[in-house]
């Protein structure tokens, strides 16, 4: 117990003043002309993303059946020490408002949408962030992107997928990105246009650390309780990393 205290330590020590740096850099506006390290959430549309980042982060995040992240999201999760109370904020524009409920989360991101996407389907390529300290979330920031959509509805462009497409690809197309993949079980994985995005980007499904490159992928497996009756192994081979190779596997 006193090794892993350490550890905890050290990586508050070291890698936290990291991570700010960074934000603060994307904050910035720096990332239009120095890649920056980061982990990029990616999925089809109703791929489970919002469940993963609300497993995370403890708070609700926009859900609905159509395209719900419509301005790429970036999630900032610090630590607290045991004890403290949680806050949150959510910056956009020019704007930024104190949260000190959970709950709120919700309706400050789609406020924020709205003003920035305009009210209805439409996508925008300006960064929310919400930050969010609690005792029970870890150091980490990560970007949420919009769900890949292939039917235009209400008031989208005809080429909404195109232009989703080309929204995520600014992002996972960079070395220093991680690509966190988020798949659902009850879906043949080879037809998940997320994934094929990702292996067209990084082909060998590296996310090993190589001089001053990252290279990326991950993925994770959700809705396991929708899986048909008979394609239980199915599941377990994409589980057991042996239908589509990743090198760190696939939760």
């Amino acid at each position: 117990m006193d090794s892993v205290n350490n550890l905890c330590s050290q990586y508050e020590e070291k890698v936290r003043p990291c991570i700010d740096l960074i934000d603060s850099l994307r904050a910035l506006g720096v990332e239009q002309d120095l890649a920056l390290p980061a982990i990029a959430v990616i999925g089809d549309q109703s791929s489970g993303k919002s469940s993963v980042l609300e497993a995370l982060s403890g708070v609700a995040l926009p859900r609905g059946s159509g395209i719900v992240t419509r301005c790429p999201l970036v999630l900032k999760l610090m630590q607290l020490k045991q004890g403290a109370k949680w806050r949150g904020k959510v910056i956009y524009k020019d704007t930024e408002i104190e949260i000190s409920d959970p709950s709120l989360v919700e309706s400050e991101i789609n406020k924020a949408q709205n003003l920035i996407a305009g009210e209805g389907l439409k996508i925008s390529s300006e960064l929310i962030s919400l930050e969010v300290s609690s005792p029970h979330v870890p150091d980490l920031t990560l970007i949420d992107l919009p769900g890949i959509t292939r039917v235009a509805v209400g008031d989208q462009p005809a080429d909404i997928e195109h232009k989703i497409k080309r929204l995520i690809k600014t992002y996972i197309q960079k070395q220093e990105t991680i690509n966190l993949v988020v798949v659902p079980s009850n879906v043949d994985i080879a037809t998940t246009e997320a994934l094929s995005m990702a292996q067209e980007v990084d082909p060998k499904g590296d996310r090993t650390i190589e001089k001053t490159h990252w290279a990326r992928s991950h993925g994770i497996l959700t809705k396991p309780d929708l899986v048909d009756r008979g394609a239980e192994d199915k599941v377990v081979d994409v589980v057991r990393n042996l239908v589509y190779h990743l090198k760190k596997g696939t939760w």
